[in-house]
C-alpha cells in the first residue's frame, strides 16, 4: 500500500511539474528535459509499478530505438520479466514486429562460476498471461516462451533481419546466446542494447560482451547506467 501511494504521488509529481521532477534528479539540462512524451511514459509506469530499470536507462531505450523507428526489420527482446522495458520498445517501435523471449516463469539454470548470486527460478512473479495482457494495447507483439536460444529455432528458419534488439538476461551463456544470435542478424546501422554490462553484482554481462567481442570485433559504446550499446556498421 505505501509503495502504491508513493509510486501515484511521484507520477503525479513527473506529470504536473516535470521541470521541478528533473531539477531534483539533478536532470535539468540533460537531453530528457527534451522528451515530454518519454517523460509521460514513465510516469505511467512508475504508477503501474512495472519496470526494473533506472530512469535514464528507460530513456536510453526509448531514444535508441527511436533512432531507427521506421526503418525496416523487426525488434526483439530476450528477457522481458513483467513487460515493463517491452512497453517502451513498444512506444517507439511503429509498426515493426516486436518478438519477444522469456521463459515467463523464471530464471533458468545458472552457473555459480559465472553468474553471481543468481539462483534458478528468479524473478518468477511473471507470467506469460500477465506480459500478454500489460502489453494487448499493442500491435505486432509476438511470444516466444522457453529458454532461448532454443525458442528462437523457429523464427531462426524464417531468417528475419533486426533493427533493434535489447537484451536483460543476467547470466553469462544467456548473453553470449543473444550477442551470437542477434549481432548477425542486424541490419546495417541496426542497435543493439544490453542492460547489466556495468553492474558488478552481474559479472556473467560483461564477460559475455568480452567473449564475443574477441569472436567478433564490434564497437561497444557505454550508455548512462549499467546498459552498454553495439551498432551494426552500415
Amino acid at each position: 500500500m505505501l509503495r502504491s501511494l508513493r509510486n501515484r504521488g511521484l507520477a503525479r509529481l513527473i506529470e504536473t511539474q516535470p521541470r521541478l521532477f528533473l531539477r531534483l534528479k539533478g536532470l535539468a539540462s540533460h537531453p530528457i528535459a527534451n522528451a515530454p512524451e518519454f517523460l509521460r511514459l514513465h510516469a505511467q509506469m512508475v504508477r503501474e509499478g512495472e519496470g526494473m530499470q533506472l530512469l535514464l536507462e528507460r530513456y536510453n531505450l526509448w531514444a535508441q530505438g527511436r533512432r531507427v523507428a521506421g526503418q525496416p526489420g523487426a525488434w526483439a527482446e530476450v528477457g522481458v520479466y513483467r513487460g515493463g522495458s517491452a512497453r517502451i520498445l513498444c512506444e517507439v517501435k511503429g509498426d515493426a514486429p516486436l518478438h519477444l523471449f522469456d521463459t515467463f516463469g523464471g530464471m533458468p539454470a545458472v552457473n555459480p562460476a559465472t553468474d553471481g548470486a543468481f539462483r534458478p527460478g528468479d524473478f518468477a512473479d511473471s507470467s506469460l498471461a500477465h506480459v500478454q495482457t500489460y502489453l494487448a494495447a499493442y500491435p505486432g507483439v509476438h511470444y516466444h516462451a522457453g529458454i532461448f536460444p532454443a525458442s528462437a529455432a523457429a523464427l531462426a528458419r524464417e531468417n528475419p533481419m533486426f533493427q533493434f534488439v535489447h537484451l536483460d538476461v543476467d547470466l553469462h551463456q544467456s548473453t553470449l546466446d543473444g550477442l551470437r544470435f542477434f549481432y548477425p542478424r542486424l541490419a546495417p546501422g541496426g542497435l543493439l542494447v544490453s542492460h547489466d554490462y556495468g553492474d558488478p553484482t552481474v559479472p556473467g554481462v560483461r564477460r559475455a560482451f568480452d567473449e564475443f567481442l574477441r569472436e567478433q570485433p564490434a564497437v561497444l559504446t557505454r550508455l548512462s547506467g549499467t546498459q552498454v550499446l553495439l551498432e551494426k556498421s552500415p
